[in-house]
């Protein structure tokens, strides 16, 4: 399933590590994760992934269950693969252990999130690696999930197997929009023209369901939803107190159900 993320060759896995045939070797981590992404490829200045304190907020918000209605959406969808499966952009692993029983695979470029993911699942082999350059083997992945993280399709077209298929989670207009701030002047066409795009699922799909609910939250968990999503850095974003927010998503998938 892995390939070497120097020469892409596959990685024979053992319990202290990976080598492939060039003799380019890893050593796993504790937890048993491993480091496939190349060094240099970040930014010394740049935060690779989520930060922790967003890490912490996501797991309490998902384990109490607040966006399990997606869960049972996306493994619906997931269903039961040709192989094994991948979540790019895995975050601490949560999305994944919803699915049925099989041969899983976690990628994030976030070390502190793979950290956290393979702590908690550790039948589920996590890697350190990038979405837009995964060391996977071509045609290797019966199923590769991507749920609010970045989905580069024509990668997922070289790792899935001729019988496999993707399914992908991405926001619809009006997912929580009740905390977003009211942007205006050149931001206020921005988001526009984002909405606009969240209207529709991938157009890539070949089939999509929308999955729309409201949230009453407590005071805890609002904080929590907002600390582990992106609304956090922009500009007059807050949240104090209890709130009720919208869910609205997109499950879409390249097969007809």
């Amino acid at each position: 399933m892995l390939a070497c993320p120097h020469c892409a060759l596959a990685l024979t896995l053992t319990d202290t590590g990976a080598a492939c045939a060039n003799r380019h070797m890893f050593d796993r981590g504790r937890g048993g994760y491993l480091n496939l992404l190349v060094g240099g490829r970040l930014g010394p200045t740049v935060t690779a992934g989520d930060t922790p304190d967003a890490l912490v907020a996501r797991r309490r918000f998902l384990t109490a269950g607040h966006y399990a209605p997606i869960a049972r959406m996306l493994a619906a969808a997931v269903g039961s693969p040709p192989g094994p499966v991948l979540d790019v952009g895995c975050g601490e692993g949560y999305y994944l252990s919803q699915l049925a029983a099989g041969e899983h695979y976690g990628l994030d470029v976030s070390k502190a999130a793979v950290q956290m993911a393979a702590r908690a699942f550790p039948a589920t082999q996590f890697v350190v690696g990038t979405a837009y350059r995964l060391p996977v083997l071509d045609h290797a992945a019966g199923a590769v999930i991507s749920v609010f993280a970045p989905h580069p399709f024509a990668e997922f077209a070289r790792v899935l197997r001729p019988d496999g298929w993707w399914v992908t989670v991405t926001p619809g207009p009006g997912h929580l929009q009740e905390m977003r701030p009211q942007p205006t002047g050149q931001a206020a066409h921005k988001t526009r023209e984002r909405l606009q795009r969240r209207a529709d699922p991938p157009p890539e799909a070949a089939h999509a369901v929308r999955v729309q609910y409201l949230l009453d939250l407590p005071a805890e968990a609002a904080r929590d939803l907002f600390l582990m999503t992106p609304i956090r850095w922009q500009a007059g974003a807050r949240v104090d107190g209890p709130a009720t927010v919208t869910v609205d998503v997109w499950v879409a998938s390249t097969r007809a159900w």
